[in-house]
């Protein structure tokens, strides 16, 4: 029996695991997938709610056409439930009127590279798709999910910080977490330069900056990496990550604007030493 982080759902505690038997099926998935095709041949699930409010935009009403064109409705999205899909290994798709919401600039990364945006995801790129394809779906996901509440970010109080040390094995465990979770945005060299960083606006933050690393508290850095920063893309990881993850990452993430000092301990790791 394997384990794989429950995270094909944007938003949701990807701590969280589901056991999944060797054919990668997750058990009773075929009879709701039955019940729902028989429910949607019988007509019983309409537009949903969301649409009933306020008509479609022009734009919206493309997305729409577009999300039944291409395989998120067929294959495994429907927009009125969440329902268990046969080919998806972690287990549920999302109902799409309850994920967070995101900015323009993260649909379109997700679109382009899922898994540098959400490394367990199961999502097939959609980078095949037109610019004028793109920002119609994302205007109608957009449109889906407008109604979820957006929680107010609280800045993490100085004392719930975990204590991390410098040295080989924090280390290592960060770089961990940041390969995961960070490389897809920020890059491999911290810079910004990860495979989608490019299509977002604001671009990541280039953690190899020292001028600006050095005027940030790390109180600051690790509100940012849990509850996320507003109007970007950058999202919380409170629910992904532990706070002495969150903690580790936070140390790596620091090494970036010191290249001495992190050649040092990338010496001490390789030697399964520590940094002095």
């Amino acid at each position: 029996m394997s384990q794989r982080p429950f995270d094909s759902i944007p938003g949701l505690g990807r701590g969280l695991s589901l056991r999944i038997p060797p054919h990668g099926l997750v058990r009773g998935a075929p009879l709701v997938c039955v019940f729902t095709m028989l429910t949607l041949m019988a007509g019983c699930i309409g537009a949903p709610e969301s649409f009933r409010d306020e008509p479609l935009s022009g734009l919206e009403e493309q997305g729409l056409k577009i999300f039944h064109r291409e395989p998120c409705y067929s294959a495994c999205h429907v927009t009125t439930l969440a329902v268990p899909a046969a080919n998806n290994p972690t287990g549920f798709v999302p109902d799409l009127r309850r994920t967070p919401r995101r900015t323009r600039d993260w649909y379109l990364a997700y679109f382009v590279d899922p898994r540098a945006v959400l490394p367990f995801t199961v999502m097939p790129s959609f980078a095949h798709l037109t610019g004028a394809d793109t920002d119609a779906l994302i205007a109608f996901l957009q449109r889906l999910n407008r109604n979820v509440a957006v929680d107010k970010p609280e800045p993490v109080a100085s004392n719930e910080i975990p204590g991390m040390p410098k040295n080989g094995a924090v280390y290592r465990a960060g770089k961990i977490v940041y390969s995961t979770y960070c490389l897809g945005c920020h890059g491999d060299a911290g810079n910004g330069g990860g495979t989608v960083g490019h299509l977002l606006s604001p671009e990541p933050r280039d953690f190899t900056d020292a001028a600006w690393m050095t005027k940030q508290s790390r109180n600051y850095l690790f509100s940012v990496i849990t509850v996320g920063k507003p109007n970007t893309a950058m999202p919380g990881f409170k629910d992904i990550l532990t706070p002495p993850q969150r903690a580790e990452v936070l140390r790596y993430i620091e090494y970036f604007a010191d290249p001495v000092s992190r050649e040092r301990v990338e010496v001490g790791v390789g030697g399964q030493g520590s940094e002095n």
